[in-house]
C-alpha cells in the first residue's frame, strides 16, 4: 500500500515536472521569437536611417558645400554677399559692379571692362598725384592744379561708369542732384581750362567741385540736412560770439 501510494506520488510528480518543463520550453520559444522579431525591426530601422543620412549629407553638401553663382554677378559664388538681393528673393542694385550687359557698351565683355577699369583707376591716381605736386605753388599754376584734380576726377567717374554701367549711372541722375551738379562742374572746368583759358572760371569751377564733394559726405551724418543746418547754426553762433567778444583798436 505505501509502495503504491509512493508510485503514484511519483508519477504526479514526474507529470507535474513534466508540464513544467513544456510551459518553460514554450516560454523560451516565445521569448526567442519576440528576440528575432526585435532584432529584424532594429536592423531594418538601422538600414532605414543609414540610408536617410546619406541622402541627407549628399543633399546638404549640394546645397551648402557649393552655393550657386550669383546671376549678373563680377565674381561668381565669390561676389553672393554683395549681390544686392533681399531676404525674400527681391533683387536691388549690385553695388559697386554689374556684369550685366549695358547698352552703352555693346560687345564689352566682362575682362575688358576690368581692363578698362583698371586703366582708368592709373590714370586717375596719376592725375592725383600730379596735381598734388602743384598743390605748394597752388598761387601760381592755379589752371594747372584745377586741371589735373579735375581730370582726375573724371577718370574716377569713368572707372565707376565702367564698371557698374554707364546707363546704370546715367538712370540715377535724376534721383541724386548733387551727382549731377558734380558732373557739371567738371565738364565747366574742363570747358574753362582748355578752351577759354580762364584761371578764374577753373578755379571757380575746382571749389565748386569741392563744395559738392564736402556736401555729400556732410549728408552723411547723422540727422542728414537737419544734421547740417543744426552744425551750421551752432558754427556761426561760435563765429559770432568770437568777432562780437572782440574789440577792436582806436
Amino acid at each position: 500500500m505505501i509502495l503504491l501510494m509512493w508510485t503514484c506520488g511519483s508519477a504526479s510528480d514526474l507529470r507535474g515536472a513534466a508540464h513544467t518543463i513544456r510551459t518553460l520550453h514554450r516560454e523560451e520559444v516565445l521569448n526567442l521569437t519576440v528576440m528575432a522579431e526585435l532584432n529584424r525591426q532594429l536592423q531594418e530601422y538601422l538600414s532605414q536611417s543609414k540610408s536617410g543620412g546619406t541622402k541627407s549629407s549628399s543633399s546638404t553638401s549640394v546645397e551648402v558645400g557649393e552655393p550657386g553663382a550669383v546671376p549678373g554677378s563680377w565674381f561668381g559664388r565669390w561676389s553672393s554677399p554683395w549681390s544686392g538681393q533681399a531676404s525674400g528673393g527681391s533683387t536691388g542694385s549690385s553695388w559697386p559692379w554689374s556684369a550685366e550687359p549695358d547698352p552703352c557698351l555693346p560687345g564689352v565683355t566682362r575682362k575688358q571692362r576690368l581692363l578698362g577699369f583698371g586703366f582708368c583707376v592709373c590714370l586717375s591716381v596719376l592725375c592725383f598725384g600730379l596735381s598734388a605736386l602743384y598743390a605748394p605753388l597752388l598761387l601760381i599754376y592755379a589752371r594747372k592744379f584745377a586741371l589735373l584734380w579735375t581730370l582726375g576726377s573724371l577718370f574716377a567717374v569713368a572707372a565707376v561708369s565702367i564698371l557698374r554701367g554707364p546707363s546704370k549711372l546715367m538712370s540715377g541722375l535724376h534721383r541724386s542732384p548733387g551727382a549731377a551738379g558734380y558732373l557739371c562742374a567738371l565738364a565747366g572746368t574742363l570747358y574753362a581750362a582748355l578752351s577759354l583759358h580762364s584761371t578764374v572760371l577753373t578755379a571757380l569751377g575746382a571749389g565748386l567741385q569741392v563744395a559738392l564733394i564736402l556736401g555729400s559726405l556732410l549728408s552723411l551724418l547723422p540727422g542728414g540736412s537737419a544734421g547740417i543746418r543744426v552744425l551750421g547754426g551752432w558754427m556761426i553762433s561760435v563765429l559770432k560770439k568770437t568777432v562780437c567778444g572782440r574789440t577792436l583798436p582806436i
